[in-house]
């Protein structure tokens, strides 16, 4: 890009990487599905490098590390086991002005980083928020929505029978 100081938006990074062949929107070519994307040829080797780099930072480099490549989708206990279902969520809020979403515990560290907000209840970082008058960081109003927990587990039913299905994740 030359020095002009073209503003970068979502839309022209999509755009540069569909066309050098980094990545497309998901199944694009029969209407595409939201949020997701495949890898073309260019994305496929940065992706596989990066693996690979990972892979031998925090596996091969590391003594009682052994590597596993399990189903993505697995029994509940296993999740519940990890810590999973219990942890595995982010807190949301939103702007009730200009409709902007944020992580509950990012806007008040960005207001404060002193305060340990990742150790406080939902409850708490709202009080929080309210007590320190944290404002919106797009539009300075201070009207947020109760945080909700935006489950980051990806949840469906496995089986062929409607009545006999099981919960996976």
């Amino acid at each position: 890009m030359s020095n002009d100081k073209r503003t970068v938006s979502m839309e022209r990074i999509v755009t540069f990487c569909k066309t050098r062949g980094f990545v497309y929107p998901g199944s694009e070519v029969y209407g595409g599905v939201a949020n997701t994307w495949d890898y073309g040829p260019l994305g496929t080797k940065i992706k596989n490098n990066l693996k690979d780099a990972w892979r031998k930072r925090f596996i091969q480099q590391r003594k009682n590390s052994y590597e596993l490549d399990s189903a993505i989708f697995m029994h509940p206990t296993v999740w519940e086991a990890s810590g999973h279902t219990e942890n595995f969520s982010d807190p949301l809020l939103d702007c009730k002005e200009c409709k902007t979403r944020y992580r509950a515990d990012t806007l008040i560290n960005s207001f404060d980083s002193s305060i340990a907000s990742d150790s406080l209840s939902k409850e708490e970082m709202l009080q929080v928020i309210k007590s320190k008058e944290i404002k919106c960081p797009s539009c300075g109003a201070c009207n947020f929505t109760d945080i909700r927990e935006f489950n980051l587990m990806f949840e469906t039913h496995s089986g062929v029978i409607d009545n006999n299905k099981s919960l996976i994740y």
